[in-house]
């Protein structure tokens, strides 16, 4: 017992430096885990917010892909509507070229691209809007222009990268519609003011038009393919000319969140054009 004693006495200071040793060394590992603990919260809030708008930025680039796609199948569902088509005999449609493989008996009459909007007015006297599509994308002018819900307007003027468009929302806009159902034919105008609702004229007062019913494209002009959406009837009255109604109609396009459009060609317009040149006046 004395000899352990004294061999302890001895090597004291060996066991206190040993036991100082381990003391310090979970000193210094509590010291290390809490100094990691603030570095990680630190970078945390750094690095945090920076992730986050990285994040943000790659899913809203997601977004628009997706966007990109869901626009070109839209225009694929677009470009195969049976009034993009019209009928031909067998005879006929032998000497033609422009037969399509979903519509055997028929002949493409028109035909879709699309673009992005980057300029647009609602709230002016005259209104326009400017896409980032020219001639260099096939872009031309007198092409229909239309939304993912209705008509827009028609191509005005064209550049290599850009086209203008006058918007329904244009004291020169005339379009050719019916209303339907009774498929009577008027032209829809627009005065400046609500960019919700236009006009539609030359619609006798003699017939019954109720709220509601669908104001659609004639397809009487070279422009417009028949039975594009123009709007709804909104309201019905007596015009200050007896003889027709003044008829409100709800625009379907929603022209201060206009971001995506869709432009149609005819492919016969020119074609057109030069046998109506030779109309005469009477």
């Amino acid at each position: 017992m004395n000899n352990l004693i004294e061999f302890f006495r001895k090597n004291f200071h060996y066991f206190l430096f040993a036991v100082l040793l381990v003391v310090s060394l979970v000193l210094l590992g509590k010291s290390l885990a809490y100094s990691e603990y603030k570095f990680a919260r630190i970078c945390q809030s750094t690095v945090g917010p920076i992730q986050k708008n990285w994040a943000e930025m790659i899913h809203r680039f997601s977004l628009g892909q997706e966007n990109e796609d869901l626009v070109r199948q839209n225009m694929a569902l677009m470009r195969e509507r049976q009034n993009m088509f019209m009928e031909k005999e067998d005879t006929v449609l032998s000497m033609m070229s422009e037969t399509d493989s979903l519509h055997p008996k028929s002949v493409r009459l028109y035909d879709y691209t699309y673009a992005h909007v980057i300029y647009n007015t609602t709230d002016q006297a005259f209104n326009y809007i400017i896409i980032d599509k020219g001639q260099r994308d096939g872009i031309c002018r007198d092409m229909a222009v239309t939304g993912p819900k209705g008509v827009v307007g028609v191509v005005s003027d064209v550049s290599n990268n850009f086209a203008s468009i006058i918007s329904i929302l244009h004291p020169d806009s005339r379009i050719s519609a019916i209303v339907s159902p009774i498929n009577q034919v008027g032209t829809v105008v627009w005065e400046s003011g609500d960019p919700s609702v236009a006009y539609l004229e030359n619609i006798p007062q003699h017939l019954e038009i109720n709220i509601g019913d669908s104001v659609l494209t004639s397809g009487y002009s070279n422009i417009f393919p028949k039975g594009l959406l123009v709007g709804t009837v909104k309201e019905v009255s007596v015009g200050k000319n007896a003889s027709f109604l003044t008829i409100k109609v709800k625009l379907a396009t929603d022209f201060k969140r206009l971001n995506t459009v869709y432009l149609i060609e005819n492919l016969y317009k020119s074609e057109l054009d030069t046998l109506k040149a030779n109309f005469k006046d009477e």
